[in-house]
């Protein structure tokens, strides 16, 4: 990723950020042709890159070439008081793929010692849950209604206490 910058995704970040999961969309999975399913799409965007978490990849021309589209996770932080934070979304340009990019944004979000959450949409044609794996993460949960797989990286206790 050596050509590649990181930065926080902002609401300006929007636009083309939703250029990317279009492009990508049948990784994802999504389906860009439904108003409800780009209304959802749209609406996650929104609240991640409003949420200070989410990070994106950009090329030296400027163009965001990977995103993960992370928030805090709402179950944890209401009810638990928790600080885990979920990972709706992550995708990578084609171009870009087998880079390191997504490696480079995890290590972000994992470098902040905090729980991580990553949902993976059954269809996912990038094998997000392999490379999560791959990464630390452990599947924790199969979604009984088939919507997809809950991925879980936890920081190792001394880590998070450091």
């Amino acid at each position: 990723m050596a050509e590649l910058t990181q930065r926080t995704a902002s609401l300006g970040d929007i636009k083309d950020i939703w250029s990317l999961m279009k492009e990508v969309a049948s990784d994802v999975p999504f389906d860009p042709a439904s108003d409800a399913a780009q209304a959802s799409v749209l609406t996650e965007i929104m609240a991640c890159c409003t949420s200070g978490l989410s990070t994106v990849a950009v090329g030296a021309d400027k163009a965001i070439v990977g995103a993960l589209l992370v928030r805090r996770d709402d179950f944890e932080w209401g009810f638990r008081n928790g600080d885990t934070v979920h990972v709706s979304y992550a995708v990578i340009a084609p171009s870009h793929r087998d880079q390191g990019v997504l490696q480079a944004l995890v290590a972000e979000i994992q470098a902040r010692k905090v729980p991580v959450l990553a949902s993976v949409k059954n269809g996912n044609g990038f094998a997000l849950g392999d490379q999560l794996g791959k990464l630390g993460f452990a599947r924790e949960e199969t979604a009984a209604s088939g919507w997809g797989d809950l991925y879980k990286w936890q920081p190792s206790p001394l880590a998070a206490q450091a």
